[in-house]
Formats: C-alpha cells, structure tokens, sequence
C-alpha cells in the first residue's frame, strides 16, 4: 500500500484535535454540573448574607425545654445594617414580646402591659439567636468541623450550637438551593432535640416603612393586635393579688432565709431571701406600665420570655423579667448561668 498523501494526514490530525478539544468541553460540563462542594456552597451563602439588604422572615419556635412543648410564632425584620424588630407571639397566651433597635439602641417591649426598656447593647452581634438567618450563617461559616450533605435538593449542615442556653450544643440547619431557611433544630449532648424552628415566607432584599422600627409605633400595633387587655392579670380576680411563686432550683450552698410581703409604691410585693455561697433577692409584684432606661444592658433568652439583665457593681447583676401576668427582679452576686436557671425554674410554679 502507498503512503497517505499529505491532504489526507492533515484531515485526520484535524479531527483528533477536534475529538480532544470535544472530549475536555464535555469533562468540564460534567464537573459544572455536578454537586457543589461545601466549601463552594459556604462561600455562595456567605456572598449572599454580605449582598442582601436585609429580609423579612416568619418562624414557628418550638421549645421542647419543658414539661409541655412551648410554641411561638416569630417574626423577624432586618434592615441592613443595623435594624432589627423580632416579635415572638404566644400561641398559647396570645402575648406579643418583642425585640427592636434603631438608632435610639436597644429595646425589650411588652405591649400588653406598656413595659419598655431601652438601653446600649452589642444585641444581636454579641448573642446568637436561633431565629436570626445571620447567626445561623455565621455558625455554618465559623464551623470548620461542620458536616455537610445534599439531601433531596437541599442543603443540610451539623455544626455547633452557641446559644445563651449552654446544654444546647449541635444544631442541624436545613437550607434551600437558593439559601432560603427552612428548619432548625437543635439538640443536647445526647441527641435530643430541644428546640425546633421551622421558617416560612423568607423575603430577601425586603422593603420597610420608614417608621418599621419605631419604639411607639411598636407598642401602639402590637397592643391592638393582643386579645389580652392592657394590665391585665390573668386569672385573677384582682391585679394585686397573687400567690407567692417560689423557684423550684436553688444553687448549691444557698439557704432559704424567707418571704415577705411588703407594700411597695405600686401595690404590694412579694420578697423571697436567699443567702450562703450566693446572696440574692427575688421581687415579685402585678407588671405595670413604665419606660425604664439603662446605660447598658443585655438581652437573656429565657426560653418562654426575654429577660433584660443589668451589671449593677460590686459583681452584682439584676435580670427582670414578666411571666405569666408576674413581674420579677431578681437581684444578687449570682452568675450569669446560676441566675438564668433560678429564673427559668419559676415558670410553671403554683402561687402558694
């Protein structure tokens, strides 16, 4: 047979060339359309909280804390880069407490009794919330340990847990493609869920008006929105009159000195003593309207209320809080952990 002739030979390294070329625009496609990674997708989900305006967001919160779930509806506002209205509604109770700042700082505001205090605060860069997109981003991007999978279409991340609540330690978050929130859940050193959050009506880029988070204009439509009348005492027939609520918990190497009951400038109170490794003094009275303003301040995620803690020297600390048509201030040398669990252990309490 005779040789190729050189027409011949250049068709054919033409095509191999061709075949090559074809071959690699293929691979690359294939690679393209692949599953992403989790470092791409973390990258992606922190461009987006970094581009977005702000968002509106409406949440169902179920505590599992208790003897009984507790379940909230939840609202969140944010307007970058400051502003947030949190509203959390009890759908057992029909009370609204919410959580607002603007330029004036920090407020707690519980519109049904006209409560509202106002003070500075790194609220809520300094304190994760488990209903706020940002903090969930930040514990994904912060975890280098997290786990990641892509289950039916969505994204799903195990990380750590760090919340105000310590035995709240993994958390598993559920994402949209597109980064939308759709659950939560959060669960204890064994695996038990604790706390569970499921998201709708997620709204990127959101609109406010200008008076959105505006402390009057809060108090006045979430007032009208209660079916609880103003100062009113659930449950009793008089506003003044209630049994004494002894916490269940006691830290270790404290006595029960006594109660007493005193008349204040506002009705009566009732004083409950405690001294030994911690001294401490616990005030109960019927809420009433006021506006108290602090120089500083923290907000304390107490599970079935937000509770306003205040350092006041000397390592003492008062945290106030209102709990089932009960007022509470709770003032000694505790810590931080000793007073959140003293307060949480009045909840569900018989007046005696």
């Amino acid at each position: 047979m005779g040789k190729p002739d050189e027409g011949d030979e250049m068709l054919m390294k033409r095509k191999l060339r061709w075949l090559v070329v074809m071959i690699a625009i293929i691979a690359l496609l294939a690679t393209g359309c692949g599953p992403k990674g989790v470092n791409d997708v973390v990258g992606d989900l922190n461009k987006q909280v970094e581009t977005m305006t702000g968002y509106k967001m409406n949440a169902k919160l179920t505590l599992q804390t208790g003897k009984e779930p507790q379940t909230y509806d939840v609202e969140v506002w944010h307007n970058k880069p400051d502003f947030y209205r949190v509203a959390l509604t009890s759908k057992e109770k029909d009370i609204t407490q919410i959580i607002l700042r603007n330029e004036e700082g920090v407020f707690v505001l519980t519109p049904h009794i006209n409560k509202s205090f106002r003070f500075q605060s790194g609220w809520p860069e300094n304190h994760a919330q488990v209903y706020l997109y940002e903090s969930l981003v930040k514990s994904i991007i912060d975890d280098e340990q997290r786990a990641f999978a892509e289950e039916e279409g969505k994204y799903v991340f195990d990380v750590k847990a760090d919340y105000q609540n310590r035995s709240l330690t993994t958390q598993k978050i559920v994402l949209q493609q597109d980064f939308t929130p759709i659950k939560v859940e959060v669960m204890d050193t064994n695996k038990n869920v604790l706390v569970t959050v499921d998201f709708s009506n997620f709204e990127k880029d959101a609109k406010f008006d200008n008076d959105s988070f505006n402390k009057d204009r809060n108090m006045e439509t979430s007032n009208l929105n209660s079916s609880i009348p103003t100062m009113a005492a659930p449950n009793e027939g008089s506003k003044n009159s209630f049994g004494v609520i002894q916490p269940s918990y006691m830290p270790e190497g404290v006595d029960f000195i006594g109660v007493e009951k005193v008349e204040g400038q506002d009705g009566p109170q009732i004083v409950l003593r405690y001294k030994g490794e911690y001294n401490y003094t616990l005030i109960e009275e019927r809420p009433k309207a006021a506006t108290v303003s602090y120089p500083s301040g923290d907000i304390v995620d107490l599970g079935e209320t937000m509770a306003v803690m205040v350092e006041v020297g000397d390592q003492k600390k008062t945290m106030t809080w209102t709990h089932d048509g009960v007022e509470y201030l709770l003032t000694g040398d505790l810590t931080k952990e000793e007073m959140i669990a003293v307060a949480q252990s009045t909840f569900n309490q018989v007046g005696k």
